[in-house]
């Protein structure tokens, strides 16, 4: 008895298996042991407090100045389930020298500044997590963001 079995692969199913096996050769590191994190994708204003913010705007799932040189993004504010003690900004996008990234843990408009690829001790804790960047480029585009924290 002899069976056969075929399965018609795909551009799709091909593009989808590659993406999987260049993740899988990645090394992922978290040099500073965070344990939680607060991401922000850009696919539209999902995490951004838009009343608190002005002169930004998302397109093509990047975060940019709508008009001038001058825009601030701050986030909503996240329940975190452990006070805050420490923060890592991962940050992709351009020109990100003319950016000032600052947080908060105590839910207030009381920002400590921080600087990404860096550990920052926070030193008003608390669990109401939240981000403020200053955008000082018309030509600044940030494609994602992630707070990782403990």
């Amino acid at each position: 008895m002899e069976h056969s079995f075929s399965q018609d692969i795909g551009i799709a199913k091909m593009f989808k298996d590659r993406i999987s096996k260049d993740l899988s050769q990645e090394t992922i590191v978290n040099p500073f042991k965070m344990f939680y994190s607060y991401n922000f994708t850009f696919d539209d204003l999902t995490n951004i407090n838009q009343s608190a913010s002005n002169n930004i705007e998302v397109s093509n799932s990047k975060l940019k100045i709508v008009t001038g040189t001058t825009g601030t993004m701050i986030s909503l504010t996240k329940t975190t389930p452990v006070a805050v003690n420490s923060v890592h900004l991962k940050v992709i996008g351009t020109l990100l020298s003319n950016v000032v990234f600052s947080v908060n843990a105590e839910g207030t408009d009381n920002y400590q500044i921080i600087t990404p690829d860096t550990e920052t001790v926070i030193l008003n804790t608390g669990n109401q997590l939240k981000l403020k960047a200053v955008i000082n480029s018309a030509l600044v585009e940030i494609d994602s963001l992630a707070i990782l924290y403990k």
